[in-house]
């Protein structure tokens, strides 16, 4: 096998493995789960303790 022989069947497999990827992003994209940020003081989401606005005034 020469060098170009080499350099052609290594860009279709690194081809191969990108769409590979793809697909498996795809299927697992719907697994993917953001926590939700909850404020520990009122708990409302959105916000935590530190940036409460219902936080008293120190």
């Amino acid at each position: 096998m020469t060098l170009d022989d080499k350099i052609t069947r290594a860009k279709e497999l690194i081809s191969k493995r990108e769409e590979i990827d793809a697909e498996l992003s795809t299927l697992l994209a719907g697994n993917v789960s953001k926590r939700l940020i909850r404020c520990s003081l009122c708990n409302a989401e959105g916000h935590t303790a530190r940036t409460c606005p219902q936080k008293p005034a120190e």
